[in-house]
């Protein structure tokens, strides 16, 4: 079946309509910026290099945006169609896996870009790094709302989405955040997306220019974007055999 960009505009526009009635997924989407006030007031003035703290509470809130917003919103959100029988009406209606990953992907992604892109600002970090920061960032967004939507289509339900979600979630997060005490974690840390995500961005904001010895990590990033749009495609179109 073609591609047809008359079904991707109304699933993004039923995406923004049910986002909008989503209080749960609303709220999500606060507590990174929550979190990044609470963590600058925290430690505001405890080191000695204050734009060293700056820096790392930045990082360590753009994953937790990575991980709440990019990844688990949109699998409570597939997961909740599930329940509806809305994803087997959209499976059944001829619906492509491109197609249904840039409707889901276009809301969250824009959400995701704007919460960063804020919390960049309350962190205040200087603004000649914004544009490196925002193109860096939404490839970690990407790679992070398709392994969501793998997870959503693979959960039954709200419950069993959550089950499996929580995991998946935590092992990103403790992996990236633990690397830097453990050269066994790290040696597993390198293969993450979200962890070379702050390897790059720790050197761009010490003044380092986008160049050669940041091409592993971009390629890591990459990958995943493709390894985890292909196997998305395979498992949506999995489900579709099943029904």
């Amino acid at each position: 079946m073609e591609f047809s960009m008359t079904r991707v505009n109304a699933l993004i526009k039923k995406e923004i309509k049910d986002l909008s009635k989503n209080m749960n997924i609303v709220m999500m989407c606060a507590f990174p910026i929550i979190f990044c006030i609470i963590y600058l007031k925290l430690f505001e003035g405890n080191t000695s290099n204050v734009e060293i703290d700056k820096v790392q509470i930045l990082l360590l809130c753009i994953n937790i945006n990575f991980l709440l917003v990019s990844c688990f919103s949109i699998v409570a959100m597939i997961a909740e169609e599930k329940e509806k029988n809305t994803l087997r009406n959209l499976i059944l209606s001829g619906v492509t896996p491109l197609e249904f990953l840039i409707g889901k992907m276009i809301t969250i992604l824009l959400v995701s870009v704007i919460i960063d892109i804020i919390m960049f600002f309350i962190v205040g970090i200087d603004i000649q790094y914004l544009w490196k920061y925002v193109i860096l960032t939404t490839l970690v967004v990407v790679s992070m709302i398709e392994i969501g939507a793998i997870l959503g289509i693979i959960a039954q339900n709200q419950l069993s989405a959550n089950i499996i979600a929580m995991p998946v979630m935590m092992f990103f997060l403790f992996i990236s955040t633990y690397a830097k005490f453990n050269e066994s974690i790290e040696k597993i840390a390198v293969f993450l997306p979200n962890y070379n995500i702050n390897i790059i961005l720790d050197k761009i904001f010490k003044g380092s220019n986008i160049s050669i010895e940041h091409a592993y990590g971009i390629f890591v990033i990459l990958i995943w974007i493709v390894i985890s749009g292909v196997a998305f495609a395979y498992v949506y179109k999995k489900r579709r055999l099943d029904n």
